[in-house]
């Protein structure tokens, strides 16, 4: 058994701050029209609105980060964020580990459909503590797999999704509509993104072919 310390994002809060902080933004720019028109120096007022803004996110900043624990044994997953879940090996239907540039995505999917999701982004907090973590459970869970012969699925990619086809549907029909109502230069724009929609028509199909998809 070993235990994990980590730090985390709240993602909530943090798409509830920038909202925040935006509002703050455009009611500033809204209230200084309305109220003072001309009387005052529209320069410095804009850069007093920009700087009460940034100072209101820089001041909340701190919030988005919060501390979580962990413990590993070799059939059962402890984690303890806002309460502590005990997580029976036996009762997950899939997980998900991803490393990225912005920091680590972690999520466990389980056969009653609840799910666990776990997000770092290394913006707001140290993500290497959560990657040491999920690299481990990851270790943990496929020798519990070959030992027990469980079929917990271990996604590969965001194209694991069921829903993953109407969101591809959706920007398939987009471009066809962006190459029959657009020209040059803007035809750039929807031949750059076919070529990403293509990979993921490919990734999804992949995932389908190996029985992976699933709802998360």
């Amino acid at each position: 058994m070993k235990s994990y310390t980590f730090e985390y994002t709240r993602q909530g809060f943090t798409y509830l701050l920038f909202g925040v902080s935006v509002a703050i933004l455009g009611l500033g720019l809204w209230l200084f029209r309305t109220l003072f028109g001309n009387t005052l120096p529209a320069g410095l007022v804009v850069v007093l609105i920009i700087g009460s803004s940034v100072a209101f996110f820089l001041l909340n900043k701190h919030r988005i980060r919060k501390t979580g624990t962990a413990t590993i044994s070799v059939d059962e997953l402890t984690i303890a964020l806002n309460q502590t879940v005990h997580v029976p090996f036996n009762g997950l239907k899939y997980y998900y580990i991803y490393f990225g540039k912005n920091g680590t995505v972690f999520t466990l999917g389980f056969l009653d459909g609840k799910k666990i999701k776990i997000t770092a982004n290394n913006n707001f907090c140290n993500d290497e503590l959560l990657k040491a973590f999920v690299s481990d459970f990851q270790v943990a869970i496929e020798n519990y797999k070959a030992q027990n012969q469980i079929n917990i699925i271990r996604l590969e990619s965001v194209f694991a999704r069921k829903q993953t086809l109407y969101i591809l549907s959706l920007f398939t029909v987009l471009v066809i509509l962006g190459f029959g109502f657009t020209s040059m230069p803007v035809m750039i724009l929807p031949i750059s993104v076919s070529v990403s929609l293509l990979f993921g028509w490919i990734s999804y199909f992949q995932q389908k072919r190996k029985g992976n998809l699933v709802d998360f």
